[in-house]
């Protein structure tokens, strides 16, 4: 998450030092690949880590799943492509033909998915909700438990807004007015990014994050290297 904060950081800086070069020169400069790059970078890793936090990966269980190797599969190539396509519609201007027709398609896989990184934390609290009942560490299960319900309504909330309501706002805004979406997507990714950090950040003794060595093996085979010992 620290590594998607830095990217996202630079991006906005890059991206600030390119407008302002492009009102200097008055043409595209090198400052723009930077920016890209940058934020071609921050989306790809963005969704990679919700994904992986999402399926529980160290947290729940030190694995991923065959499902959720399939939806990262998936989610990322696509990510790419969406990004990569961002960018060539963002170095054209709104009056070509089919310019709006792209923006909307693009912005349609983007919110597709915004959705499909929702299965991993729906299969994760369905995993944590079986445990909770079936084993004798319900307590420790339901403090997980808990804590990727409230995941997931964050990220329910946060591709909600940043994705339907602040493209509905910025639809309905006069020209000068446009930066205000713009804020408002900002502000909801900071909150998100520092919700998420603090708490998923590693620490000692954590009871979020704590797995036993015996957790996730399959019957009959726990404590292997003990038994030999013995």
């Amino acid at each position: 998450m620290t590594a998607v904060i830095v990217l996202k950081l630079l991006s906005l800086a890059f991206e600030a030092v390119k407008f302002a070069s492009d009102d200097a020169i008055g043409i595209l400069s090198g400052w723009s690949v930077i920016y890209y790059v940058f934020t071609f970078l921050k989306g790809v890793l963005m969704f990679t880590v919700v994904v992986l936090i999402g399926a529980g990966w160290s947290f729940v269980k030190p694995f991923v799943t065959d499902k959720e190797k399939k939806v990262i599969l998936v989610v990322i190539p696509l990510q790419v492509i969406i990004n990569i396509a961002a960018i060539v519609i963002d170095e054209n201007v709104p009056a070509l033909q089919g310019w709006l027709t792209w923006r909307d398609i693009l912005h349609l896989l983007d919110i597709v998915c915004c959705c499909a990184i929702l299965f991993p934390i729906v299969w994760s609290i369905k995993h944590l909700r079986e445990a909770a009942g079936s084993d004798g560490k319900a307590a420790k299960m339901l403090q997980k438990l808990v804590l990727f319900r409230q995941f997931y309504l964050l990220v329910v909330a946060y591709v909600y807004f940043t994705r339907i309501i602040v493209y509905l706002v910025g639809a309905t805004l006069p020209c000068h007015l446009e930066w205000f979406s713009i804020l408002l997507t900002e502000l909801a990714t900071a909150a998100f990014y520092i919700w998420t950090g603090v708490k998923f950040r590693p620490m000692p003794a954590n009871p979020y994050f704590h797995v036993d060595d015996d957790e996730g093996l399959p019957e009959g085979e726990e404590r292997v290297e003990e038994d030999d010992q013995l």
